[in-house]
């Protein structure tokens, strides 16, 4: 009878903390706060250069935002048509006034260097993007995206994590260069808004594993910092639909570092995100 008496409390206790962990797992998330109190930092992510090597990885879209152009006119200087094609090894001009006096030659890595560096991706399997890997890009090889236009587009946002904001991040010409989201590693990160994927991989140094969303024509949006990629390029996203995993590829923290550039230009996300109660 004692052994069956002990039994039964263990059941119980047992019980009783499963409850508490159901309760703890429908735990809101926490509501996004402004942190004024961590003063600006200075982004190191920029290229100064006029000219740039395209490197393996690397996308018309990623240069134009890793230099802060836009990517139409990236592609009229260099008289690159859609779909924006580039290649390991070709030079790319970032402004009208480079290389003025010589033409710049477009070298191609060797097709075997190219296809033994290439990664492909199945769509169906989200995987981490570990930091021993360098610059994997994460395309999809399968199926074709549809080329269909985005519908019932708005200019309203959503904030892509939860967390606090703890740093704004600020350009050598003093403009706001993102944000920083400190949250819980493997949370989800969402699309801000509607847009197709126009980058997902780990070539921009600084970014770790980092997704750009293409919104129309003129606005990206970027995710930077990312344990798990889990969208393909040229795939289109609705707003809030999970896109990563947060976490500290290329950064000593676990965070999202969050960034909206209008024609290639930084912009404050926060005159874009909803207010914080």
């Amino acid at each position: 009878m004692g052994v069956r008496k002990k039994t039964e409390r263990c059941l119980i206790l047992l019980f009783g903390l499963f409850l508490n962990a159901c309760a703890n797992y429908h735990t809101p998330a926490p509501v996004l706060t402004l942190d004024t109190s961590t003063p600006a930092q200075k982004a190191s992510f920029e290229i100064s250069s006029d000219t740039y090597q395209v490197e393996i990885g690397d996308t018309l879209f990623s240069i134009a935002f890793y230099s802060g152009n836009d990517y139409r006119e990236l592609a009229r200087i260099n008289q690159i048509n859609a779909p924006y094609s580039i290649f390991p090894g070709q030079m790319l001009r970032l402004s009208e006034n480079s290389s003025n006096n010589k033409q710049i030659e477009n070298k191609v890595l060797s097709q075997k260097s190219s296809t033994t560096t290439k990664v492909a991706v199945d769509p169906d399997n989200a995987q981490a993007y570990g930091e021993g890997e360098e610059k994997i890009h994460r395309k999809k090889s399968i199926k074709k995206a549809d080329s269909s236009k985005i519908t019932d587009y708005t200019y309203s946002w959503i904030w892509p994590a939860s967390g606090k904001v703890t740093t704004t991040v600020v350009g050598s010409d003093g403009t706001i260069r993102g944000i920083d989201i400190k949250g819980e590693a493997n949370s989800p990160i969402i699309a801000a808004t509607d847009g197709k994927v126009v980058y997902a991989g780990n070539a921009l140094k600084g970014y770790g594993n980092l997704v750009i969303i293409k919104h129309e024509d003129d606005y990206l949006s970027a995710y930077a910092h990312n344990e798990k990629i889990l969208v393909d390029e040229q795939t289109y996203v609705k707003q809030g639909q999970k896109i990563a995993t947060m976490g500290r590829s290329g950064t000593n923290e676990t965070r999202l570092h969050f960034e909206i550039r209008k024609k290639g230009k930084s912009l404050d996300p926060t005159q874009f995100l909803p207010k914080q109660r």
